[in-house]
C-alpha cells in the first residue's frame, strides 16, 4: 500500500513538472518579444535623444561662431546639395553648404593652427566632445562615413573597418543650422532630416553618400514614405576649390 501511495506521489510530482514547465513555456514565448521589443525602443530612444543634444550642440558652436569670430568662415561652406534630380547636373538647382564628417574630426580636430573649414571642423568637434562624457574613438584611418552607403558596405562595417565607434556626417546651412545629419552609434543609425529624427536599428542600415535623402524615410523602421522635396535632394561626392573647380570629398 504504502509502494503505491508513494508511486502515485512520484506520478504527482512528474505531471506538476510538466504542467510547469508548459506554463513556463507559454509565458516565455508571450513576455520574451515583449522585453525584447521593450529593450529594442529603449536603445532606439536613448540614441534619438543623444542625436538631438548633438544636433543642438553643433547648432549652438556654430552659431556662436559665426556671430563672433573674426575668422572667415566661407572656405567651410564647399558642399553642394543638389535640390533636384535634372539628369543634366549643370542645370540641377543647388544650394552651396557645410558639412562635417568622421573624416573631418580625424583630420582637424587637433590641427591648432586650423583656419577656413578647418577652423569650422575643430568647433563643431569641440562641441561633440563636450556633448558626451564617453570618448569618441576617432579611429586610426581618416575614412569619410559616406563612402560606406550600402547593405553590404554599411555603417556596422565602417565601425569595424576604421576601428571607431561612430560614424557622423552633419550638413550645415550658412546661418549654422544643422539641415540634415547622420549619426551612428551602438547599432543605431539616427538621421535628422525636414525637422524629425527617424531611426535605423537594421544591422544593414548605411549612410546616405549620393543617394537621395528620401531613402532613409523607407529605411527606417516605422518605414514611411519621404516628403516629396527629400526624393530630389542629394550631395554632390565633390567640393568647390579655391579655384572654383569641384574635387573629390568622399
Amino acid at each position: 500500500m504504502t509502494r503505491t501511495r508513494n508511486m502515485l506521489l512520484k506520478a504527482f510530482t512528474l505531471i506538476e513538472l510538466v504542467v510547469v514547465i508548459a506554463i513556463i513555456g507559454i509565458l516565455s514565448m508571450i513576455l520574451i518579444p515583449a522585453i525584447v521589443g521593450h529593450t529594442r525602443e529603449a536603445r532606439i530612444n536613448a540614441a534619438i535623444t543623444d542625436a538631438r543634444v548633438i544636433k543642438q550642440a553643433v547648432e549652438f558652436s556654430l552659431v556662436n561662431h559665426l556671430a563672433i569670430s573674426d575668422k572667415d568662415a566661407s572656405p567651410a561652406f564647399n558642399k553642394i546639395l543638389y535640390l533636384d534630380q535634372n539628369k543634366d547636373k549643370s542645370k540641377r538647382e543647388y544650394e552651396v553648404v557645410g558639412a562635417f564628417t568622421s573624416y573631418s574630426w580625424y583630420v582637424y580636430r587637433k590641427n591648432s593652427s586650423a583656419s577656413g573649414s578647418q577652423d569650422i571642423d575643430k568647433v563643431i568637434a569641440g562641441a561633440l566632445d563636450d556633448s558626451f562624457s564617453e570618448q569618441w574613438k576617432t579611429g586610426k584611418r581618416a575614412v569619410n562615413p559616406m563612402k560606406y552607403n550600402s547593405d553590404s558596405n554599411n555603417c556596422a562595417k565602417y565601425l569595424k573597418d576604421n576601428d571607431t565607434n561612430f560614424g557622423i556626417v552633419v550638413v550645415y546651412d550658412t546661418i549654422g543650422s544643422v539641415r540634415m545629419m547622420q549619426l551612428y552609434r551602438k547599432g543605431v543609425l539616427v538621421t535628422y532630416v525636414n525637422g524629425e529624427f527617424l531611426a535605423n536599428s537594421s544591422p544593414n542600415a548605411h549612410f546616405v553618400g549620393e543617394g537621395t535623402w528620401n531613402t532613409i524615410y523607407a529605411d527606417s523602421d516605422n518605414h514611411r514614405e519621404a516628403p516629396e522635396a527629400y526624393c530630389q535632394i542629394s550631395l554632390k561626392n565633390g567640393q568647390i576649390g579655391e579655384d572654383g573647380k569641384n574635387k573629390g570629398w568622399y
